[in-house]
């Protein structure tokens, strides 16, 4: 038999969701109870306390983790209920240690308890103790739950409730089966022999020897505690306890029939519960006042509700418990039946039913009352007799209690002879003899909504019913809005419109504060001179403003497979808001976070389909994701945060993979049905602001997800992988013919099949696993698969587009002064340090000397150099002639690089600008100034140029400036005005190669925004401006110096204040990286385009936008004098 370590299996089981995962950064406030491994915390997310229980690593079989998972899974369906503690999940700390989290108990164990607190309690306390663990495990019997540790310290007392515990801890798992710490509580037949498979009769075994324990205070067998091996001797003899001097004789009689040895006589825990609250209310309580719980030390705890009562004449002792629990007052029965008018008639109308005016039955009948422990029951389409076509509502009516009445008829009612209108209006059409009180909702149009729409708001409601009846904090809030649903409307008109409305509403309904009759039942029609009452012909129920109804139900049938498959528990089960995270091994696992919830209720879709399909994944990559359900990834470029390997493209061939599935739904999630939680657009919007965005958005996409399926399909699968068949025989897809799959499989040459998670299914079991496969349906496959990111809105995702672009960017910028400069030199070397390390030398630096008025100095040039991870050097010359003091002087720089290799890019210019970057080599000629340099993309006039050089075996003394410039070239000067005149270029006869490294930005901001200092600065005072004269022919197009053209500065000035939409600039940027043989169509778009655009200037300005590829023939058309200008 397998074994394998617990960690490794709660990991594999988190991944799979078989056990729900926290953060365990979700608890604080961590208390230690037991040594080190158990600890009280807050979860602040569900504002509960809650027990955290440390995980040994043990070795246990994968036969009794199967057997536990099981367990688990089936526990899900009793999750709401006030008898059995809650096991929420797991957790694990920082140090990898594990921990299952349980509801908390603040009075402890059963054990406990009786030892501090049995001289307290009363006989009906005991019983009523007994009662709530009969209830905790008929619940779990109901749903075939065998619990198989029933002992007393997993009982728990929790505000004046007993749950059952024990079953969420993996202890049960983990424990050897020799070891029988609570031996006493076990039946003999598993004592004998250690193979028998212990069944719900093993659980009433136990339950007999607590309820012994509960009416003598302490453990069983307590004066053999140290001696086991005699305890199994006499157990196996037939030995029990004996029974505690004024035992009831039925209490005792049943506990010793719980505990007989043969588990045929144990009666089912049905019976039990029956004869235990018949016991109960055979008790006579003698005190003036008595309380309904049987811990009279939690007094001073907020949490639970102390209901006083006393008896009336005439009352019960029963009786009065069950009015002083649902009216909370003291109330005698004349008082309830008038304020009922309980002993009234009914008055009938066609939509309504009311009391009459005069009573009909005297007030000194019988009244009976009792808790109502049915299901809330469902009026479906009602009042709908004529209306077919129009919208139709539901009524659920939630009973709190029945009352029962009958008495005598009033002399005054019996003389009456004649039967008339105004005698109905004073006495009714018919009388009621028993009558249901709590309160209703109605569901509007409710044949209006979707199928969806529908199972989410049945299971919604069954949930929050039974979670507020067990004070359990509701959890839909993160998932969905109520405005989604069909509109949930109270007696009164108030529209519950959100969680925590329906939640409170639910509450006061608990907690018996909404009170009205809800239903007539027994209705009698009165006839006149009747003598007795019990002549009088029984008639139907009736409902006040229900007129008819189409079917009656209770909530648990209404709801009906709602229960199990919709969308809430989809979600919850499978994690569909917890992105998908592609792990180094390209295994596809949940993350620990959420990160959207609906704005709209997504399609469900009934598929019902299955069939045989095989897969030939052509490369590794393509295989581990077939292996991990997701067949629409070939490759991984579009997810650009998932780290792929070069391995991953190499070929694979040799197996083919064989699947059986059964699709059932799918769900279809876009991106217009979902949106993304605050905390996940606020740790974006922190990474898009930080200096090292690409860094903090991988890390985050690590933790929250890298993909998000769109469409995701429930069912089950089955798989094998079978080396290639040497026949080229293709196989085709069998759907729905069962036959058809298994000839293919014998064709295949396969006997068996794993499901998902290992489980061998042999070929001729593959009907019944089809017939069964509506049982704990399965994620079987994801498809349509967008990045994570592209849940987010728009801003968010440009901004991460703008982020992973693959070219150059404006990477950071900064103004260094140069106090520490010796201004007697000619020549200096400044080492300009940065504040945050890039993670590459592979960049580019661009800048210019400045004053300290901020004006660009033509008497200094600057050139970069010595580029490293942490700075540069800027090398600066000045012209001799200058009395510029170089020290007063600042020197303003920009770094141009890829931000993926540098892993640096600065928030603040990062969405006004566009950078485009080009090298150009250059041979320089003997006394030759001037150079024309052909340009690799198209300029467009106002954009900013910046140049830098390096010379190749030389120093070069000039700077460069830009003489004129065209659509895709310009020409340049080496200005001499810095050199001496023997090193001119000019004057040398030497051919020498220069580097010319050419940035261009785009912008609409008026100003460069500084990062290191807190500041903007004027790019027209750092940079040359592209500008257009205005002349009546486009071959040449010509900029002018700023500082010498003063129409320069207006045309600057224009150019700012029309401030041009970037957005369009991207926009047409996308256009670059279409075919060249589409250029005629476009160019005939914008012939027309051109005719419309009169302004010469304006026409320039669009058509020579960098995106343009078709912009060299179209300015050669209007140099060439085109008719349509």
């Amino acid at each position: 038999m397998e074994k394998i370590f617990l960690k490794e299996w709660i990991d594999e089981r988190i991944n799979c969701r078989d056990i729900n995962y926290f953060d365990y950064d979700e608890f604080n406030n961590l208390e230690t109870l037991y040594r080190t491994s158990v600890k009280r915390a807050n979860w602040e997310n569900r504002k509960i306390t809650v027990v955290l229980k440390v995980l040994n690593n043990s070795i246990i079989t994968d036969n009794d983790l199967n057997e536990f998972i099981n367990k688990l899974k089936a526990l899900r369906m009793v999750y709401f209920h006030s008898n059995i503690n809650r096991f929420f999940g797991i957790t694990k700390d920082s140090n990898e240690n594990y921990f299952s989290v349980f509801e908390y108990a603040n009075k402890g164990s059963l054990r406990s308890y009786l030892k501090n607190k049995f001289n307290e309690l009363q006989w009906n306390d005991k019983v009523r103790m007994a009662l709530d663990i009969s209830h905790g495990l008929m619940c779990l019997h109901s749903k075939k739950i065998v619990h198989s540790d029933l002992h007393a310290c997993n009982i728990l007392v929790h505000n004046g409730r007993l749950a059952i515990a024990g079953f969420g801890s993996f202890e049960q798992a983990t424990k050897a089966k020799s070891e029988f710490k609570n031996m006493v509580y076990i039946e003999p037949q598993y004592l004998r022999n250690s193979i028998y498979k212990r069944d719900m009769r093993s659980d009433i075994y136990s339950l007999g020897v607590l309820l012994w324990e509960l009416t003598s205070g302490r453990p069983p067998f307590s004066n053999y505690l140290h001696d086991l091996a005699q305890i199994k001797k006499q157990l196996l003899n037939g030995l029990r306890e004996d029974q505690i001097e004024s035992t009831p004789l039925e209490y005792v009689q049943l506990y010793q029939k719980c505990w007989h040895d043969d588990p045929n006589v144990r009666p089912e825990i049905n019976e039990i519960f029956k004869i235990l609250s018949q016991l109960l209310s055979q008790f006579d309580v003698n005190e003036k006042h008595a309380r309904l719980t049987y811990d009279k030390s939690i007094s001073d705890d907020n949490s639970y509700m102390e209901l006083d009562y006393k008896e009336m004449p005439g009352q019960s002792s029963c009786t009065a418990k069950i009015v002083a629990e649902i009216f909370g007052s003291l109330l005698n029965e004349q008082q309830i039946i008038k304020r009922f008018k309980l002993n009234h008639g009914l008055i009938l109308t066609r939509d309504n039913i009311r009391p009459s005016k005069q009573a009909i039955i005297a007030e000194n009948g019988e009244l009976k009352i009792d808790l109502y422990e049915g299901q809330p029951l469902v009026y479906t389409y009602i009042n709908s007799e004529d209306n077919n076509d129009k919208p139709l509502d539901i009524c659920i009516i939630f009973p709190v209690a029945e009352m029962i009445y009958n008495g005598n008829l009033l002399d005054s009612y019996s003389n009456c002879m004649d039967v008339d209108e105004v005698l109905h209006e004073l006495y009714g059409h018919f009388t009621a003899r028993k009558f249901l009180v709590g309160s209703r909702l109605f569901i509007k149009d409710f044949n209006l909504a979707t199928i969806t729409q529908i199972d989410i708001l049945k299971f919604y409601l069954y949930y929050v019913y039974h979670l507020t009846k067990c004070s359990t904090e509701i959890q839909f809030g993160d998932l969905f809005t109520l405005n989604l649903l069909p509109k949930i409307v109270t007696l009164d008109g108030e529209e519950l419109d959100s969680h925590e409305k329906l939640t409170r509403w639910m509450d006061n309904l608990h907690q018996k504060k909404m009170i009205d009759i809800i239903s007539y039942d027994n209705l009698t029609p009165l006839q006149l001179n009747t003598p007795s009452m019990d002549d009088l012909e029984n008639f139907n129920e009736k409902q006040p403003g229900i007129i008819d109804f189409k079917e009656k139900l209770n909530l648990k049938e209404w709801v009906g497979d709602a229960m199990h498959n919709n969308l809430v528990g989809w979600i919850k089960d499978f994690q569909l808001f917890q992105g998908l995270l592609v792990n180094k091994n390209y295994k596809i696992v949940n993350s620990k976070k959420i990160v959207c919830n609906f704005i709209k209720i997504p399609e469900i879709n009934l598929i019902d389909e299955f069939y045989l399909d095989v897969i030939k994944p052509i490369t590794k990559l393509e295989q581990r994701l077939v292996s991990h359900d997701i067949f629409s990834i070939k490759d991984l470029s579009s997810f650009p945060f998932i780290r792929s390997q070069s391995s991953n493209i190499k070929g694979y061939e040799g197996y083919n993979h064989i699947l059986v599935k059964y699709k059932k739904y799918e769900i279809l999630l876009n991106t217009d049905y979902v949106k993304p939680t605050k905390e996940f657009e606020q740790v974006i919007e922190e990474a898009l602001n930080s200096m090292r965005p690409l860094k903090a958005l991988q890390d985050i996409f690590n933790e929250y997800g890298h993909l998000f399926p769109q469409r995701i399909v429930l069912g089950k699968c089955l798989k094998n992988v079978v080396p290639n068949p040497s026949s080229s025989n293709a196989f085709g897809i069998a759907i729905n013919d069962v036959n058809e799959i298994l000839n293919l499989l014998n064709d295949l040459n396969i006997s068996s099949l794993l499901t998902q998670k290992g489980k061998i299914i042999e070929k001729k079991d593959l009907h019944n696993w089809i017939q069964n496969t509506d049982n704990h349906l399965e994620i079987i496959e994801f498809d349509n698969n967008i990045p994570l990111y592209n849940i987010l809105k728009v801003e968010q995702r440009e901004k991460i587009d703008d982020i992973l672009r693959n070219n150059s960017s404006l990477i950071m910028t900064g103004i260094t002064d140069l106090k520490d400069l010796n201004n007697n030199n000619v020549k200096h070397y400044k080492r300009i340090n940065l504040n945050t390390s890039l993670e590459s030398d592979d960049y580019e630096v661009f800048g210019s000397i400045i004053s300290e008025n901020n004006s660009k100095l033509e008497e200094f040039y600057v050139n970069f150099a010595l580029f490293d991870f942490n700075g540069f050097y800027a090398i600066i010359k000045k012209s001799k002639e200058t009395n510029i003091d170089v020290e007063n002087c600042n020197i303003f720089w920009m770094i141009i690089g890829n931000p993926s290799k540098l892993s640096v890019f600065s928030p603040k210019n990062r969405r006004n600008i566009i950078v485009k970057y080009c090298k150009r080599s250059i041979t320089l000629q003997p006394k030759q100034l001037n150079y024309h340099v052909e340009i690799p993309f198209p300029l467009l006039q106002d954009e900013f140029i910046f140049f830098n050089t390096t010379s190749k075996g030389f120093e070069l003394r000039s700077t460069v400036k830009l003489i004129r410039w065209n659509h895709n070239s310009i020409d340049i000067n080496f200005d001499p005005q810095l050199n001496n005149e023997s090193n001119s270029l000019a004057n040398t006869e030497i051919s020498n190669n220069i580097d010319i490294n050419i940035c261009i930005i785009s912008s609409y901001s008026v100003n460069l925004k500084i990062d290191n200092r807190k500041e903007e600065y004027p790019l027209n005072r750092i940079g040359d401006v592209l500008i257009a004269p205005v002349v009546s022919s486009f071959q040449e197009l010509h900029i002018q110096n700023q500082d010498e053209t003063p129409s320069g500065k207006d045309k600057y000035s224009n150019m700012v204040t029309r401030k041009r939409n970037m957005r369009h600039m991207r926009n047409i940027q996308k256009l670059y990286v279409q075919d060249q043989d589409e250029a005629p169509l476009r160019q005939s778009k914008y012939s027309s385009m051109v005719t419309v655009r009169r302004n010469k200037r304006n026409l320039i300005h669009a058509i020579t936008h960098p995106t343009y590829p078709i912009i060299g023939n179209f300015v050669d058309q209007l140099r060439n004098g085109s008719p349509f200008l």
